[in-house]
């Protein structure tokens, strides 16, 4: 198999997402392995989510502002994050549940979600932001190689 990029030189190695062969020197770009065109697109995918993410916060924190008329509002922008957090933690049981349970449930989940948030937050956007950052030196990585 010859390397995607160098048609004159044999693969060594392949791309650990698509699977292109890839000789030494493009092998050596990335750890594990991944062609170019596939960093370029992890990269794109991480600031995408990240940046989703911090908006739902930034949305949610200025309508509880608004709603609230207080800044008191903010404390809504931690909901997604806490509710990430009990995504994780929830157990399997519940799927057989009836449709009052998961009502239930689901008003459980969201209060819990609002004071878990509440210390998830700035954990999680201390994650993204090093996140988008780590995305963003991908993208001037694979900016230099290609």
């Amino acid at each position: 198999m010859q390397c995607y990029y160098h048609n004159d030189r044999e693969a060594t190695v392949t791309c650990n997402r698509c699977g292109k062969g890839l000789c030494s020197e493009c092998g050596s770009f990335f750890s594990p392995p991944v062609c170019v065109d596939c960093a370029r697109q992890e990269a794109a995918d991480t600031k995408s989510a990240m940046i989703k993410s911090i908006g739902l916060s930034v949305i949610l924190m200025i309508v509880g502002i608004v709603v609230n008329q207080s800044p008191l509002g903010f404390l809504l922008a931690g909901i997604p994050s806490g509710w990430r957090f009990l995504n994780k933690i929830t157990p399997a049981m519940f799927i057989w549940m009836p449709l009052v349970g998961w009502l239930i449930y689901f008003l459980v989940k969201l209060v819990l979600s609002y004071f878990i948030g509440l210390i998830a937050l700035p954990i999680e956007l201390v994650r993204d932001i090093r996140t988008l950052k780590e995305a963003k030196q991908l993208e001037e990585h694979v900016h230099r190689v290609s």
